[in-house]
């Protein structure tokens, strides 16, 4: 996992609009637990190509993710 992250961190120092990068190093990201930077690194693959439904779809699982833990907590 560590290699795919550096590949991608990579490959975004050298076009930091490759919005397919963005997507699989928040894939990775989250592999790893990091459930925020994974959000962040989706919602910026989501911003560069808004017409991926993969990228929508990525980000949406996540988000819900982080929001499950607080419907445990709270209901809502």
């Amino acid at each position: 996992m560590e290699q795919a992250i550096a590949a991608y961190q990579e490959a975004l120092q050298i076009d930091p609009n490759y919005a397919n990068a963005h997507n699989n190093l928040g894939l990775a990201l989250y592999g790893q637990g990091k459930l925020e930077q994974a959000i962040a690194e989706l919602e910026i693959a989501v911003r560069l190509d808004p017409s991926s439904t993969l990228f929508r779809d990525n980000l949406e699982i996540y988000i819900n993710k982080k929001k499950g833990f607080w419907v445990r907590l709270f209901g809502k």
